[in-house]
């Protein structure tokens, strides 16, 4: 697959890379292709900080609860063409991914701990314990100086924590340090936003406590502002604006579908927390290959069988209504648009948005990767398991006793 319409993390967007970088001749309608979705997430630029830290700085984040994103790879680029149809493909109500009526990955908060390893307490960020008053806020941005003019809170963030933080520093070094980590990774990986080296902090009050941040559920404030992305990019589709810039984590629906549908040899063993450990460049890449629906262009994966199994870690599989759900039987006729308006009530939903801007948003003009015999055996096997059966069970018959 082509890397067209890949963030490298530190870039303000996510242009399509020039085909000419990698020797390949360009389109003649190239400058008719739809342009690429942007994103500010990077979760290079969090890497490259996490790498600077010293065992006695990943205890603090370990004691704060958010150990797991110490443990991010390095991910050069995100595949935002991908993002953009799994995003597309998320009913907001319900919580899931829905690739046809019967084949749907429902997600929950926890499926947020599962895979960045960060809290999933009992307190809302956006609830009365979150609460603090105006003058705590200007305290602690003063002490992390970001009261300075021309400083943006992630860039006064990270110069926070590169500072030399041990042992014998103060309280207050060590509790601003924690804090600061929080609004860094939030700001870059968690819920990132539009605007370059700025977040919006609307969660002080879940910082005000060090001793507390552990106790708040971070995993369902990543998510709602991500399902708030969804609608987002969504409007956009509705309105044909394909310059449409992707906010919120959607890396987490990428290794969410990934880590849920059969790929065959590409499938990951579920026993290493938290998964996004488990992924790299290589193979993400690798599994969004394979995971391309035959015949149907670059940026298409609703034909993928979903995995089953209790040897999955997601919470939908410790969930009878979804386990119920969930078939990868096909579905006779219909239309998958109305399939989804009936799972879901959401009008704002992707049920309501038209194939055609789907279509252009996603649309690659680049050639479909090499395919082999093994393609062409998992195509067959996908699609016609009876007839595979029938002509195995033929071919025993015909073996000599």
């Amino acid at each position: 697959m082509s890397d067209a319409g890949s963030c490298d993390g530190a870039a303000a967007s996510g242009d399509a890379v020039d085909d000419n970088i990698h020797g390949q001749p360009q389109q003649a309608n190239e400058e008719q292709a739809s342009p690429a979705p942007t994103s500010r997430i990077s979760v290079r630029k969090a890497v490259e900080v996490i790498q600077t830290f010293d065992e006695y700085k990943r205890w603090l984040i370990t004691e704060i609860g958010f150990g797991g994103m110490l443990k991010l790879p390095l991910l050069q680029k995100l595949n935002l063409k991908f993002s953009a149809w799994t995003m597309s493909k998320v009913c907001v109500e319900p919580r899931a991914i829905v690739l046809s009526e019967t084949k749907i990955l429902k997600f929950f908060a926890e499926d947020i701990h599962k895979v960045f390893g960060i809290p999933c307490g009992h307190w809302s960020v956006k609830g009365r314990d979150g609460f603090i008053k105006p003058e705590a806020v200007t305290f602690i941005k003063r002490t992390l100086g970001m009261d300075r003019t021309g400083v943006h809170s992630l860039r006064a963030a990270e110069e926070f924590l590169l500072r030399d933080i041990s042992e014998a520093s103060s309280k207050m070094e060590k509790d601003c340090f924690q804090i600061a980590f929080v609004i860094f990774v939030m700001g870059h990986v968690l819920v990132p936003r539009t605007k370059h080296d700025y977040g919006t902090i609307d969660y002080w009050g879940a910082l005000a406590n060090t001793e507390n941040i552990s106790q708040f559920n971070w995993c369902e404030f990543v998510l709602e502002f991500l399902l708030e992305a969804v609608r987002r990019l969504k409007n956009d589709m509705m309105d044909n604006n394909m310059n449409t810039n992707l906010v919120g984590c959607h890396l987490f629906f990428q290794i969410f579908f990934l880590d849920n549908v059969d790929l065959g040899i590409f499938n990951k063993n579920h026993n290493v927390l938290p998964r996004i450990s488990d992924f790299d460049q290589t193979n993400i890449k690798n599994m969004i290959t394979m995971a391309t629906d035959i015949g149907k262009g670059p940026t298409s994966y609703s034909k993928c069988m979903i995995r089953q199994g209790t040897d999955l870690c997601y919470a939908r599989c410790n969930i009878a209504d979804c386990t119920e759900r969930t078939s990868n039987q096909p579905v006779e006729g219909g239309n998958m648009e109305e399939d989804v308006c009936k799972f879901t009530n959401d009008r704002n939903d992707s049920a309501h948005v038209s194939s055609s801007a789907a279509g252009n948003l996603m649309d690659v003009h680049t050639p479909l990767p090499m395919l082999g015999p093994m393609d062409f055996i998992e195509h067959m096997w996908s699609r016609y398991p009876s007839l595979v059966e029938f002509y195995t069970k033929g071919a025993e018959c015909q073996m000599p006793a």
